[in-house]
């Protein structure tokens, strides 16, 4: 089994959207480092992509463009940012998408998860002129785990939620539990999420240094 690990997120920071891959060993270490220029989309393409322009970009032209600049081949591409998935029918690794938890995780415009308000206090809202039976609650359910969020134009129910480690990820379910094996004992040396924080702050750097 290939031990290198590719970390890919994407930051939407003046003057543009700017892309970030590192490469580590199992112990963490750096072996590359690659990032994009700023791109910001114009008006033609916003109107024309629509909903489905975000994973067109973070999925395709900018993880897509990373990937392809990588030298070492790794086990599996890690990602915090759904709209990075699409990238997963370019690409012959795996790509792992990793909940933020403290930020609640669906931080890519998802709906919270929502729960029925209950008929008796349906019928008291109309006393103050609140009518509408489909009316829901924005409050995340107790004990309630964070989903994927959604993903204009893609499918991410083939990917499924499990917890390894002190992380929940969504993972290719064509993986199946061999690779939720491999991930778990890469897990035991590297915090998952961790690296991205890295990405970020070296993308902050490279822009400061520009």
């Amino acid at each position: 089994m290939l031990e290198n690990l590719g970390f890919l997120t994407v930051i939407d920071q003046f003057p543009g959207l700017t892309g970030g891959y590192l490469v580590l060993n199992k112990t963490g270490r750096p072996l590359e480092f690659h990032c994009t220029i700023p791109f910001s989309p114009d008006k033609i393409q916003q109107i024309l992509y629509g909903d489905t322009l975000q994973p067109f970009l973070y999925g395709e032209k900018i993880a897509q463009t990373l990937t392809q600049r990588s030298k070492l081949p790794v086990f599996s591409i890690f990602t915090d940012h759904a709209a990075v998935l699409p990238l997963q029918s370019l690409v012959s690794n795996t790509v792992v998408y990793v909940f933020d938890e403290k930020t609640n995780s669906a931080t890519d415009d998802a709906p919270f998860p929502t729960r029925e308000i209950p008929e008796a206090l349906s019928e008291s809202l109309k006393d103050f002129g609140i009518d509408n039976p489909g009316l829901r609650s924005r409050s995340l359910l107790s004990g309630e785990t964070p989903r994927i969020p959604h993903v204009s134009g893609f499918d991410t129910g083939v990917w499924r939620e499990v917890r390894i480690g002190n992380r929940l990820m969504a993972v290719p379910e064509a993986g199946g539990e061999l690779l939720i094996s491999e991930i778990k004992g890469l897990a035991r040396t590297i915090d998952l999420l961790e690296p991205f924080t890295r990405i970020r702050r070296a993308l902050d750097e490279a822009k400061n240094a520009a």
